[in-house]
């Protein structure tokens, strides 16, 4: 599904989230428009995975950092035109993906072949990620996958008193909860 382009051209000149959000965006705290925005930012974060063969499995191909409490965590946010790469470093392990906006007001956030797409939801002091299908992408080809075998992602980022307060389940209908991570995260003073 493609952007319209005037909306597109629009989004080459703003943030990603700015632009998908149109109006709703003037309403977030000032703290969660800035770490939606290209720059950088660190914190502090505890990783959870659930134990067991087929989790320890699942959680390695897709690369997965870790457990641990208090985990050293860096977010790059880099903007390229209409595209947003997030780099997250968690006590070293890089996991990056790739968003975008879709049709419909949505937004998309690529993992390697796997695209979960997202309705972008106000909620107190924040927004929430409600997701509403995922895609396998394999070159221009885009199958839809079924819920049962979709991966399964919900996530908030709410305005905390030094910057943004993250919350994020990573899983499957038929694993559960694989990845859990949560904590705050500050404006670095420069650009990264």
């Amino acid at each position: 599904m493609a952007v319209p382009a005037p909306a597109l051209r629009q989004m080459q000149n703003s943030s990603l989230y700015a632009g998908v959000l149109g109006s709703r965006w003037a309403g977030l705290p000032p703290s969660v428009r800035r770490l939606h925005e290209p720059g950088g930012a660190r914190g502090l974060f505890t990783i959870r995975r659930r134990a067991g063969p087929l989790s320890a499995l699942l959680g390695w191909l897709s690369r997965f950092p870790a457990a641990g409490e208090q985990v050293p965590t860096r977010l790059v946010v880099r903007q390229d035109g209409a595209v947003q790469r997030w780099e997250r470093s968690f006590g070293g392990h890089l996991l990056t993906t790739v968003q975008r906006a879709r049709e419909g007001g949505l937004i998309g956030e690529r993992f390697g072949p796997v695209e979960c797409v997202f309705q972008l939801r106000p909620v107190e002091g924040g927004i929430a990620y409600e997701q509403v299908g995922a895609w396998l992408c394999v070159g221009p080809w885009r199958l839809s996958l079924p819920r049962v075998l979709a991966p399964r992602v919900e996530a908030t980022a709410t305005a905390a008193s030094a910057g943004m307060r993250v919350q994020v389940k990573i899983g499957s209908a038929l694993a559960g909860w694989l990845l859990t991570y949560e904590g705050l995260v500050s404006p670095e003073e420069e650009s990264p």
